[in-house]
């Protein structure tokens, strides 16, 4: 098998994105057999213990109201974690989801085998779509590096 490259991007998230989808498309031609998913995203934690406390503090009083001052151990929240997570679609039709707290993933998706989330089946030619969701973003900024590789026969 030859592997061909049919995405590669590197994508800036800034505060702007949380609670947010972002879309990459990557075209499909004929003859791909497996679809392979690189994706990595940086920094996974917020590593500043004054500002994650603070970020505790503002969503408790925005979620629990007057009674967010009955917390007072807050290594309970910590530590705070960026989540992006993916989902794929092919030509439209939902090919599965990888929405886990791993901030390195890596999958594979064919006609007899698909990674966990995700649904084997043939791959098809033309365009897919990568969706990030950009569940929580603690951080002011976060990269995010996304590679889509194709295996085709010799």
């Amino acid at each position: 098998m030859n592997k061909i490259k049919l995405q590669e991007i590197t994508l800036f998230l800034d505060k702007s994105d949380e609670k947010t989808s972002r879309f990459v498309p990557f075209n499909v031609p004929e003859g791909v057999e497996k679809l392979c998913i690189t994706y990595s995203y940086t920094p996974k934690i917020l590593e500043n213990e004054e500002k994650s406390i603070e970020l505790i503090k503002e969503n408790l009083i925005r979620d629990a109201g007057d009674t967010w001052t009955e917390y007072t151990d807050y290594s309970e929240f910590m530590p705070l974690k960026n989540l992006v997570t993916l989902s794929l679609t092919d030509g439209g039709i939902f090919r599965g989801a990888a929405h886990r707290q791993a901030d390195r993933q890596y999958h594979e998706i064919s006609s007899t085998y698909a990674s966990p989330g995700f649904l084997k089946g043939e791959i098809r030619s033309g365009q897919w779509v990568l969706c990030l969701d950009v569940h929580a973003l603690v951080t002011d900024h976060c990269v995010c590096m996304i590679k889509v590789e194709g295996e085709v026969s010799e």
